[in-house]
């Protein structure tokens, strides 16, 4: 299992700063790791499409624009 660092620390003798993934540890280590506030599970971040408006997207793109200007009346004499 996959664990991200929360804060800095040595773990095996190896450094490690805030958000590193560690992969090699044995389930009673990272049990304690988390216990005192050093490790979290780690979860990989979920695909998201920013193909807006391509042909296989579903949704089409919005648009934005701006408002008309209003026409100007003419000088009366």
């Amino acid at each position: 299992m996959k664990y991200e660092v929360t804060r800095d620390c040595v773990i095996k003798g190896s450094r490690y700063k805030l958000g590193d993934v560690v992969s090699d540890l044995s389930e009673q280590l990272a049990k304690d790791l988390m216990a005192i506030g050093r490790l979290a599970p780690h979860h990989e971040p979920e695909s998201v499409n920013r193909a807006v408006g391509a042909k296989d997207s579903e949704e089409k793109p919005k648009k934005r624009g701006r408002a008309a200007k209003p026409k100007a009346e003419p000088e009366a004499e």
